[in-house]
């Protein structure tokens, strides 16, 4: 099951397990927020996950409900970690990994299909720096897709009034906004991430987008990842443990 330099990590508030590896990918905490951030609803068929790495996203979402999950990856690796992690924990009936780009999906997927999209775009723009064109920085830098294409291959994808749920940096925040609007979206709510109380900036910023949507936005408190003493915030110990906290 697992290869050189890979590991066997534990989802706890989920009771799974997941396969990671310091040496090409492994998630971070915003993917934990994102994933917590997402409403799935009794009416919703499909779900979607773009840029989906090695499938932490998908297998979180399969512990809340029982619908069918596709997840899209373009680098290889990481999506055969996904899989050997999905069929590891006996998710291969619910969820299906495709290694793909997502510039591609037009010629391979239906119009309109999902009720429900979730991504976790590269945050930086492919003019900043980067130390090389491994599976990092694939994965954060828009060396192959960026936010506008992320955005257009979503409106391509997504049901009339499906939702979209997204996790950034906060200092892109504007573009975020525009560039959904730009494609039909409205933002419906959006959540600014902290590291800790004592953080006079934003991290990251979460949006839960709803296509063709004249709904107003609700602006969600702050989230805080850390106390002030560099403890985990109560609602950062919901995300790892749930209601059983380490």
């Amino acid at each position: 099951m697992l290869k050189p330099y890979e590991r066997i990590d534990e989802l706890f508030r989920e009771n799974m397990r997941i396969i990671q590896s310091s040496e090409t990918f492994s998630f971070s905490v915003d993917a934990l927020l994102l994933a917590n951030f997402v409403k799935i609803n009794k009416r919703d068929n499909r779900i979607m996950d773009l840029c989906s790495g090695n499938g932490i996203i998908p297998l979180i979402l399969s512990s809340r409900a029982e619908k069918p999950i596709d997840a899209v990856e373009i680098q290889s690796l990481l999506a055969d970690m996904a899989e050997r992690s999905i069929e590891m924990n006996g998710k291969s009936d619910q969820i299906t990994m495709y290694n793909a780009d997502i510039k591609s999906l037009k010629t391979s997927m239906k119009h309109s299909s999902y009720d429900v999209i979730i991504v976790n775009p590269p945050y930086f723009t492919s003019n900043q720096p980067l130390k090389d064109k491994g599976p990092q920085s694939i994965a954060r830098h828009e060396l192959h897709i960026d936010l506008k294409g992320i955005v257009e291959a979503c409106r391509y994808l997504i049901t009339n009034k499906g939702r979209l749920y997204m996790v950034h940096r906060a200092e892109r925040s504007a573009e975020v906004f525009t560039e959904l609007h730009n494609q039909g979206f409205r933002v419906r709510r959006a959540q600014y991430v902290y590291n800790d109380t004592n953080s006079r900036t934003a991290m990251f910023i979460v949006v839960e987008a709803i296509f063709n949507s004249n709904a107003y936005a609700d602006i969600l408190p702050p989230f805080y990842i850390y106390k002030a003493d560099q403890v985990y915030s109560d609602e950062m110990l919901e995300v790892y443990y749930g209601d059983n906290r380490g």
